[in-house]
């Protein structure tokens, strides 16, 4: 027989329910700590909105101690905009048959902190009728602030993607990378980039409608920098102004792939222009092929045609057509030598082999080359050396040709009567080589324009066009400098500018 207990049953008697399954009921205080211990915020309310309950995670996420909403309306947690709609949305769930409204069924609202703040949330929301007579409503309010920004930052970084790809053009890439993240991460945006001629150039957009005395002030500042293939195309600068908050964690993560998107869509852009380039210097080529070359091919044509059916008996005059054939192939082999050399300077292939040179040595040179046509062609040709003029480290030949690019350019464009002038001296640390003309000049609108290839600034004469081009190709690669200078109907000047050489221990 069982001993009993003393609440008057017998000790097999849990045991035994224990056994057949039956639950034992929580407490009241293990409800109250369970609610407590939720990380969710949950708020209880009564029939006039009135907080009867407020846990330690409602707490952490509205930033309220329980004591300062107790008893206060749930107004006091709600933003202004949306009092009115959810006091009426209570209502009209108190009135339904329904007597909650599960996690599935949630909808997204908004709750306003102390701070003042708001801040996106999903609510679950309950009614029970209390053993007072009191209808209560308990919410379950989650905050999903890092989720909705999450969704928000993936759905900017999709369209990002699509936006860039959308277009090739250079200058609309450079555009959209500075508008896209306005105002979805800044306020304003500075890109900086690297331009083919290693300047930089620099592109900046403002988010509209900013109020004018805060656009200056700066808040926040974050630099990104632009990489593409393992190389830098330039920095992306994202910009908060006025009292726009800073940027934290998430702000640079975001910040870090929109960059990785937009390096990638710059160097596309511009590996894009660099085969339309190469397209148009092809095209540009086969202009040339056609157009120059045909001149000398047809004297060559000519005079083989006289040599083949009626070949002069005199011996000068079957030594002048004979003349005029290797002139004109040597006229072709030049062409196609600066075809070729302009195409290794592009590439940046220019064959330099420098050596210890003296300037009097290559006027020499080139004054061999030109002291007859300028004769023929009536213009005063002098070549001037300072006095003890130091050498420089040059490769002669190279040195050679791209002088007389210069100065075969000067006489082209000089009348008889006019001079030409060659002159070399120190300047600071730099020798300076001076080829000056008293020709026609060059037009200011032109004038930028003269070391461009198939360029001729002064009206088209024999030739590519590529003379000036491949003297400055040959001058950079020397470490130096070109410039031009020209006075319409009084004549250009360009100057080269190289370092001396260094002198020997």
């Amino acid at each position: 027989m069982s001993q009993a207990t003393p609440d008057g049953g017998h000790p097999t008697d849990h045991a035994d329910s224990e056994l057949q399954g039956t639950p034992r009921a929580p407490s009241l205080g293990m409800y109250e700590r369970i609610i407590e211990a939720a990380a969710d915020a949950i708020v209880t309310i009564d029939d006039a909105q009135d907080i009867v309950q407020f846990n330690s995670g409602a707490e952490k996420i509205f930033g309220y101690l329980k004591s300062e909403v107790l008893g206060k309306n749930l107004n006091y947690l709600l933003p202004a905009q949306y009092r009115a709609s959810h006091a009426a949305y209570v209502d009209a769930f108190g009135q339904s048959a329904e007597t909650a409204r599960l996690m599935g069924h949630r909808r997204e609202v908004f709750g306003l902190r102390k701070d003042g703040t708001t801040f996106p949330a999903e609510a679950s929301i309950l009614k029970l009728d209390a053993p007072d007579g009191r209808r209560l409503y308990t919410a379950l309010v989650r905050d999903v602030t890092d989720r909705t920004r999450m969704e928000l930052q993936q759905r900017f970084l999709a369209d990002v993607s699509v936006a860039l790809s959308k277009s090739l053009d250079y200058d609309a890439t450079l555009a959209s990378v500075v508008r896209l993240p306005v105002p979805a991460l800044a306020d304003a945006c500075v890109l900086e980039i690297l331009d083919d001629e290693g300047q930089t150039a620099r592109v900046t957009f403002q988010r509209p409608g900013i109020a004018e005395d805060s656009s200056g002030l700066v808040s926040a500042a974050e630099v990104i920098r632009l990489v593409a293939r393992g190389e830098a195309v330039g920095t992306l600068t994202l910009l908060k102004l006025g009292s726009s908050p800073k940027f934290d964690r998430a702000d640079r993560v975001i910040a870090d792939n929109f960059g990785a998107r937009a390096a990638l869509a710059i160097d596309n852009a511009r590996l894009y222009n660099g085969s339309r380039r190469a397209i148009r210097f092809r095209d540009e080529v086969l202009g040339v092929v056609s157009h120059d070359l045909r001149n000398p091919l047809s004297a060559i044509r000519m005079c083989a045609r006289v040599l083949f059916e009626n070949p002069p008996t005199d011996v000068n005059a079957r030594r002048n057509l004979a003349k005029t054939i290797q002139d004109s192939t040597a006229w072709m082999s030049r062409m196609i030598q600066d075809l070729l050399d302009v195409s290794a300077i592009d590439a940046g292939a220019l064959s330099i082999v420098p050596d210890r040179v003296e300037i009097t040595t290559i006027f020499a040179q080139v004054a061999e080359m030109f002291t007859h046509v300028a004769a023929e062609r009536g213009v005063d040709l002098m070549f001037t050396v300072e006095d003890d003029l130091p050498a420089v480290d040059a490769d002669p030949e190279r040195l050679v040709q791209a002088i007389a690019n210069l100065v075969g350019n000067a006489l082209k464009f000089t009348g008889s009567g006019g001079r030409v002038g060659v002159i070399a001296h120190v300047r600071f640390d730099d020798v300076e080589i001076i080829v000056e003309d008293s020709g026609r000049g060059i037009a200011a609108e032109s004038l930028p324009h003269v070391f461009d290839r198939y360029w001729h600034s002064r009206g088209r004469g024999a030739g590519t066009g590529l003379g000036l081009a491949i003297a400055k190709g040959i001058v950079e690669a020397h470490g130096g400098h070109i410039r031009a200078t020209s006075t319409p109907h009084v004549g250009s000047k360009f100057s080269i500018l190289l370092p001396r050489a260094v002198a020997a221990e």
